[in-house]
């Protein structure tokens, strides 16, 4: 791929055009710091030849889940939700998967269902509750289907990782790209801030790399995916927050206010191991303000949301900034341009609150440093990296002031 191919691909994220030689096939391809999850796709080499994705456990799933949520919708008209159908669909086409992944979110799914059916919860938030908690389950199967198709791909298991892929271009499809054009209709994100083209722009540069060939431009790719994804998780929440103050000073029901509280529980789940990562106690304080039984939504405040996903990104970024030049020291520069990508990628799901709080061209700046710090990581000139890491920092500590 061309240099200038791969900036306009990567128009909207700070990655230098030589990011296609920063990392090997060896590389951490899918947030080794991060990932967890652990999942084998079930069929042979011989087998993905003769597979359709329609064949594929991820669509049966997906499929699963539309008739669950059409049924669940019925809550949204008034009519009556059959709970029981919905308990048997989700356990023979769902719950084993889910559960392998996260138990937690088998359980909340299931103890929303009985709710809904015993009147404990209102029938729509107990909907919203499965609904999202759900996605937030074909968030990590993404996950895991990103890096089976990254081994199979550097173990020269072409087919195998050809499959994997058309399943994570599925989820896509069905699954995110719906979600994340309600994010950028709200946010008004269009162009090279539009999630969706992000999301599009990383799956059409994983394909291009399948198709030439090259695991490691693949490998690399992997990134712009799934944090344009898991940037919608966040985003998605966030967002509620905001739609649950606005909808108390317009005087909303309460049953409005905790069907929305409900839905960014949902997305929070996703992400919240990983915002862990940055910051425990502003990930554990997320989940008690958009959980039902610990926070009145007519409490909710979303500068106080907006901060506590800030603080912790922030720490992530941190964390990265710090793993980058000690792998250097250590002679591990294909590490530490892992680390060094990684944490470029959340600086760019800050977008939103860097230009607010330092307006576009300080922001625009703030970037262009991201990008020459990876660059000087990747060229092993520790002074430099110093340098611009040092101003993003700062950059960013005007975030949480």
């Amino acid at each position: 791929m061309k240099k200038k191919d791969l900036k306009r691909i990567f128009a909207s994220f700070i990655i230098a055009s030589t990011v296609l030689t920063a990392c090997n096939a060896g590389g951490d391809t899918a947030e080794k710091s991060e990932e967890k999850v652990q999942e084998k796709a079930g069929e042979t080499a011989e087998e993905t030849k003769e597979i359709k994705i329609e064949d594929t456990d991820t669509a049966k799933q997906v499929t699963t889940f539309s008739e669950m949520k059409k049924e669940l919708e019925k809550a949204e008209e008034g009519k009556e939700v059959n709970w029981d159908g919905v308990l048997e669909k989700y356990k023979s086409g769902l719950q084993a998967a889910v559960s392998e992944i996260n138990g937690e979110y088998d359980q909340a799914i299931q103890t929303a269902i009985e709710a809904g059916k015993s009147g404990e919860l209102d029938p729509a938030i107990a909907g919203e509750l499965v609904d999202k908690t759900t996605q937030s389950y074909f968030y990590q199967k993404q996950k895991a289907l990103q890096k089976e198709a990254a081994a199979a791909f550097n173990e020269g298991k072409q087919e195998e990782a050809k499959l994997a892929f058309e399943q994570v271009k599925h989820l896509a499809n069905e699954i995110f790209i719906p979600t994340a054009e309600k994010r950028d209709n709200y946010y008004q994100l269009t162009g090279e801030s539009s999630i969706v083209e992000n999301i599009n722009a990383g799956l059409s540069a994983q394909e291009e790399a399948l198709t030439a060939n090259k695991a490691e431009d693949f490998n690399v790719f992997v990134q712009l995916t799934d944090k344009s994804i898991y940037k919608n998780f966040y985003l998605a929440a966030n967002s509620y927050a905001e739609k649950i103050e606005a909808a108390v000073k317009e005087g909303k029901d309460e049953a409005d206010l905790k069907i929305m509280q409900a839905e960014a529980w949902g997305f929070l789940q996703a992400i919240k191991e990983s915002l862990s990562g940055g910051d425990e106690a502003a990930a554990t304080k997320l989940n008690e303000i958009f959980s039902l039984d610990k926070t009145d939504p007519k409490t909710i405040k979303a500068a106080d949301v907006n901060a506590l996903f800030t603080k912790a990104i922030v720490g992530k970024i941190k964390g990265y900034y710090e793993k980058a030049p000690k792998a250097l020291e250590e002679n591990n520069v294909v590490e530490a341009k892992t680390e060094a990508l990684e944490g470029n990628m959340f600086v760019k799901a800050l977008e939103i609150q860097l230009k607010k709080k330092l307006g576009d061209e300080k922001a625009n700046e703030t970037f262009t440093h991201a990008e020459d710090w990876y660059n000087s990581i990747a060229e092993n000139k520790k002074d430099d990296a110093k340098t611009h890491s040092d101003t993003v920092l700062q950059a960013l500590e005007q975030l949480l002031q």
